[in-house]
């Protein structure tokens, strides 16, 4: 699912997050996150998970080039969901 386009600058480095909590059932939550950028430029920096969400914290990429982020979780039942968000890249 594509939840959302965010603008940054190359100097950035922003976080962001994806919640799971409307999607979990009672009694599950995230046992494994997986993160892909389909090109290179944009760094993940580090990340954070809890049993509900996901944060990302993304650093640089380069002036006028949008990055897909690909965000897959499994979850403690062996759900398996897979969420797209866009980062575009722009100097103000």
């Amino acid at each position: 699912m594509s939840l959302a386009t965010f603008t940054k600058q190359q100097i950035e480095k922003l976080d962001y997050d994806v919640l799971y909590d409307d999607w979990l059932t009672p009694g599950d939550g995230l046992k494994s996150v997986e993160l892909t950028i389909d090109k290179p430029g944009l760094t993940l920096t580090h990340q954070n998970v809890s049993a509900f969400a996901f944060k990302a914290w993304l650093a640089g990429g380069e002036n006028g080039v949008t990055y897909k982020v690909t965000v897959t979780v499994e979850t403690d039942d062996g759900r398996i969901k897979q969420d797209e968000f866009k980062i575009k890249v722009k100097e103000q």
